[in-house]
């Protein structure tokens, strides 16, 4: 656990990073429980939580790293 605690750390700095993978931020999504779909033909993952009905994060693949809205999205 301690690999996510760093990357959440990482996820949380001020102002909001810039550098986030996407590799990253899905492995972050899905230590917490979050499943990942992607709509056939689009370049949005989307991610559910089981628990939590109705509530969708969404990131896009862009170039691997994360734009900063997304990133805000994910904390």
């Amino acid at each position: 656990m301690s690999q996510i605690k760093k990357l959440l750390k990482k996820f949380k700095r001020k102002p909001t990073p810039t550098d986030i993978l996407f590799s990253e931020a899905h492995r972050v999504l899905e230590a917490f429980g979050y499943q990942q779909r992607r709509p056939s033909g689009g370049s949005h993952f989307i991610y559910t939580h089981p628990e939590i009905p109705g509530y969708e994060v969404s990131i896009v693949f862009h170039d691997k790293k994360v734009k900063v809205g997304y990133i805000r999205n994910v904390i």
